[in-house]
């Protein structure tokens, strides 16, 4: 059976999101905003399918890339980009949300 990556990485960004939220409830007894949940959960989705992406486009073989084989070096280049924002995307929101919690 086939995962569905679109799903594992919701997931992933939904497991993420919720010991973030735990970690803040824990320590500091308020919830972050539901903006913030938001943010920290789809960039952790893009985190998962930019690495997926990456992994595609630097392991296929030419003869399955088809016209996208003379562009394999942008589109890993894309993935590191999508991989990097969502990263300083994560580290900022959870950075902000605990400082307006904490204020």
């Amino acid at each position: 059976m086939m995962i569905n990556l679109n799903l594992a990485s919701l997931y992933v960004g939904l497991v993420f999101g919720g010991c973030f939220l735990m970690f803040v409830l824990v320590k500091y007894r308020k919830a972050p905003e539901f903006l913030d949940m938001a943010i920290i959960i789809l960039s952790c989705t893009g985190v998962v399918i930019g690495i997926h992406l990456g992994y595609v486009a630097s392991t296929i073989p030419d003869s399955e890339l088809g016209k996208l084989a003379d562009h394999r070096v942008p589109i890993v280049l894309g993935a590191l980009a999508v991989i990097w924002t969502s990263v300083g995307s994560i580290v900022k929101t959870c950075k902000q949300s605990i400082e307006s919690i904490k204020s």
